[in-house]
C-alpha cells in the first residue's frame, strides 16, 4: 500500500483538479439546481481550486459579485492563476475560515458550498455565520455526502475488526461512519439555525475496482481518507489489519467480478427566515 499524499502540499495541488472524481457528481447536482438569477452577491465557501467558484462566475456573469472562502493556501494559488487566464473580473477571495465573514449582516443572495460546510468540525458557528450575512430568504445551497458513503467497503471494515477483536476500533469506525450526519440530521441542524428547507435532490454515484491494492493506492483514498482510517487502528496492527481487508474484498470480487462502492449525493437547499 503506498503513502498518503498530504493535500497541503505544492506537489499535490499540482495534479489535483477542481472537478476530480469525488467532487463533480456533487459538483453537478449543485449547478443544476440553484436558483440563478442575474446581478446576485453569492459566496462559495470551501471552493478548493477553483469549483465551483470559477463555474458560478462565468454562469452568473458580471452583472453578479462572487466571493470565495478557503483556508487552502496553495489551492488559492491555483484559483487565482485560473481567474487570471480566465480573465474574470467579478470574483474577490477571502483566505479565511467561515467561522467569520468579512461581510455585512444581511448581504448575500446566495451561499454555495460543494461538500463543504456541513462536514465542518465548526459546522454550527459556520451556519450562524451564514444566516447573518444572508439577505432575508437568501438561499443556502449544499451539496453532500450523507450518511452511506463508502457503505461497502465499511461492511468489511467492521468484519476485519471485529475478527481481529479490536472492539474499541469497531466502536471508532462506527462513529466515524456517522460524523457525516444523515440527511435527516442536517435538515434539523439548519433548521434550528433559522433556515427553512425549500429544495431537495437526491442521487448517487459509485467507483468500481478490480482489486484491492488498486484501491487503497488509489489517489483519491490516500489524499481524502486513508489518514482518518488509520487513526482508529493500533499502529503495530494496521498491516495485518490491511492484509485481512484486502483478503475479504479480493474474496469478494472473485464471487462478484469487482467491488463497487456507492456515494450518495445529496443536494439540500434552504431559505433564510
Amino acid at each position: 500500500m503506498k503513502e498518503t499524499l498530504d493535500w497541503l502540499s505544492k506537489e499535490v495541488v499540482n495534479v489535483y483538479d477542481e472537478v476530480n472524481l469525488w467532487t463533480a457528481p456533487f459538483g453537478r447536482l449543485l449547478l443544476e439546481n440553484i436558483p440563478m438569477k442575474a446581478e446576485s452577491k453569492i459566496l462559495d465557501i470551501g471552493f478548493g481550486t477553483g469549483f465551483p467558484l470559477i463555474e458560478l462566475s462565468q454562469r452568473f456573469g458580471e452583472s453578479s459579485e462572487i466571493f470565495g472562502m478557503d483556508i487552502w493556501k496553495e489551492g488559492i494559488l491555483r484559483t487565482k492563476e485560473k481567474i487570471r487566464v480566465l480573465g474574470l473580473k467579478n470574483i474577490e477571495i477571502f483566505e479565511q475560515s467561515a467561522e467569520s465573514i468579512p461581510l455585512p449582516d444581511n448581504e448575500l443572495d446566495m451561499i454555495c458550498s460543494n461538500l463543504g460546510i456541513n462536514n465542518f468540525e465548526n459546522k454550527d458557528t459556520v451556519y450562524i455565520e451564514c444566516h447573518r450575512v444572508l439577505k432575508k430568504n437568501g438561499s443556502l445551497c449544499i451539496s453532500t455526502n450523507p450518511v452511506g458513503t463508502f457503505r461497502e467497503l465499511f461492511f468489511f471494515f467492521k468484519k476485519s475488526l471485529e475478527e481481529m477483536r479490536l472492539d474499541w476500533s469497531v466502536e471508532k469506525l462506527k462513529e466515524h461512519v456517522e460524523h457525516r450526519g444523515t440527511e435527516s440530521s442536517v435538515i434539523e441542524d439548519l433548521t434550528i439555525k433559522g433556515f427553512r428547507l425549500s429544495k431537495k435532490v437526491n442521487d448517487n454515484t459509485n467507483i468500481r475496482f478490480a482489486d484491492p491494492k488498486a484501491l487503497f493506492d488509489h489517489a483519491l483514498i490516500r489524499m481524502g481518507f486513508l489518514d482518518d482510517w488509520k487513526k482508529f487502528i493500533p499502529e503495530d496492527r494496521l498491516q495485518e489489519f490491511f492484509s485481512l481487508l484486502s483478503g475479504k474484498i479480493q474474496e469478494y470480487i472473485y464471487r462478484k467480478g469487482e467491488f463497487v462502492i456507492t456515494i450518495p449525493v445529496l443536494y439540500l437547499e434552504f431559505n433564510k427566515l
